[in-house]
Formats: C-alpha cells, sequence, structure tokens
C-alpha cells in the first residue's frame, strides 16, 4: 500500500509518519508513506492507494482532489488526529476509506 501525506511543513507531519509506520508495522502490513508539499504533489502521487491532506493545508482539499487521479481516495486527516501524531486512528481512517472508495466506485 502506497499512502501520500500531504502538508505543509514535514515537522508535524513526519511524527504522524512514524506512528502511522509503527501501526502499519504491528499490524503485520507492509505500506510506504511518503510525505509530500503541495507542490511536490506531482511526484509519487500516480500508483498511492490513498492520498491524506494535513490540516494545515485543508483548504486545498479541492486543489489536491483535482491533482489526484479519480481512482485514488482523498482525505482530510482530523486535526485532533493529526495534532496528536494519532498514526493508528489515521491508518484505520484511511484503510476504512480506501474500502467506502472501492465500494463506491463498482457501484
Amino acid at each position: 500500500m502506497k499512502v501520500v501525506l500531504v502538508s505543509y511543513s514535514g515537522t508535524s507531519a513526519s511524527i504522524l509518519k512514524d506512528r502511522m509506520s509503527a501501526w502499519v508495522h504491528a499490524n503485520l502490513m507492509e505500506a510506504e508513506i511518503i510525505i509530500s508539499s503541495l507542490s511536490g504533489l506531482d511526484e509519487g502521487k500516480e500508483d498511492a492507494d490513498i492520498v491524506l491532506v494535513g490540516p494545515q493545508v485543508r483548504c486545498a482539499l479541492a486543489s489536491v482532489r483535482e491533482q489526484v487521479p479519480d481512482h485514488i481516495p482523498v482525505l482530510a486527516v482530523d486535526t485532533r488526529d493529526f495534532g496528536m501524531a494519532r498514526g493508528d486512528r489515521v491508518m484505520q481512517e484511511a484503510l476504512a476509506e480506501i474500502r467506502r472508495y472501492k465500494d463506491q466506485l463498482l457501484k
């Protein structure tokens, strides 16, 4: 699985990324989690399973959706989960969104 985490700066996002990676590892899953800025979103998103948008750039959610192919879900990360670096909750929500999105595409 490939997760792209879009944020304004990498500092807080890197802490969340580490916690997300720890949850993935603890649950015997494999995932590549990359951090991207808005301007760097052009690279690395084509084969993503989901694009997560951090609270700092939530105002650009519509713009991110336009940049991402239709078959990839885009999800705004909950502000509290991001701020508290709750990697487990962010990954669980991401997985649920991937399932919902794929189910919706099949209909």
